[in-house]
Formats: C-alpha cells, sequence, structure tokens
C-alpha cells in the first residue's frame, strides 16, 4: 500500500463545473449538463464525504457567487417576526468549519471554502441510489460511530457503484 499522501487530494483535482449551475438545486435534483449528468453537495460535511469518497475524477466546483439568505425570528411584545437577512462572513465561517470538522474526524482533506461543489453521476444513477448504496455499506456501524469508522466501507461502496456504471 502506497504513501497515502501521494494521493492526489480531490479537493485539488476537481474539475471546473461544466458551464453555469442553477442558482438553487434540492440535493436530490439531477443538473444535465453537455459533459454528464451532476448533483450538487449540500454544505454539509456529509455530502462533502460522499463527493470526496466517489471516484475523484467525478468532483467538480464552481466558484460561489450567490448571496445566501438566514431565516430570522425575533420575539417581542408584539409576538413573533420573521425576516431573512443575508449570510454573514461570521455564519458562512461556522458552516464551513462544522463541515470540515467532520472531514477532519474522517480522516479526509478539508473541503476548500468559497465554492460550490458537484458530484458527476454515471448514466442512469440518481442520488437516492447513492444514499441507498451508502446506507447499505453502514448499516452494521453502531447508530453513535465515529465517521471514521464509517469511511472504508463507503469508500468501497461508492467505488464499486461507480465502476458498475
Amino acid at each position: 500500500m502506497g504513501d497515502a499522501s501521494a494521493v492526489p487530494n480531490a479537493w485539488d483535482t476537481a474539475q471546473p463545473f461544466p458551464g453555469s449551475p442553477p442558482d438553487s438545486s434540492d440535493r436530490r435534483d439531477v443538473i444535465d449538463t453537455p459533459q454528464g449528468r451532476y448533483w450538487e453537495l449540500s454544505e454539509s460535511g456529509w455530502d462533502a464525504m460522499l463527493g470526496y469518497l466517489a471516484d475523484p475524477a467525478t468532483l467538480a466546483r464552481y466558484a460561489e457567487s450567490r448571496e445566501h439568505q438566514v431565516e430570522v425570528t425575533v420575539s417581542d411584545s408584539t409576538g413573533e417576526h420573521t425576516f431573512h437577512t443575508p449570510r454573514t462572513p461570521e455564519d458562512q465561517a461556522i458552516i464551513d468549519e462544522a463541515a470540515n470538522s467532520y472531514l477532519r474526524d474522517g480522516g479526509l482533506p478539508e473541503r476548500p471554502t468559497g465554492y460550490r461543489w458537484f458530484q458527476r453521476l454515471p448514466y442512469d444513477l440518481a442520488v437516492k441510489d447513492i444514499d441507498e448504496v451508502v446506507y447499505a455499506a453502514i448499516k452494521e456501524l453502531p447508530p453513535d460511530h465515529h465517521p471514521a469508522e464509517a469511511v472504508p466501507a463507503i469508500r468501497a461502496a461508492l467505488m464499486e457503484l461507480y465502476q458498475e456504471r
């Protein structure tokens, strides 16, 4: 077995997303492009791990330029009031650190900030297929397992899924 540090970091080798992705997409949406079908990884550490562990050649990135909104509810003497406000850099730093903390716990490199991340889907594969294969791969682990315990099984399941197509 080779030196793990000799393996290229999939975040660094990710190709640019082909074209312009939609401004918003649900995690399970399939985005069709002339270069293939993609799904957008959420900002979670879980999706970052799935994207990283699948075939690195399928990972793509797109510079983040959207302004995200945060829903805020304030209670005062007149009742509850809900409004939206732009996400601050501090808010984004908390989101990024949560995802990167999960990746570090799994023994994986941190995801660079400032990008939207996408995974190319092989042929007729849907995001639900990825979820089903991953959950089947870790079903024998205890519910409170450490992320590092799941990485080998998830990596093997995703490699097999992507190689089958």
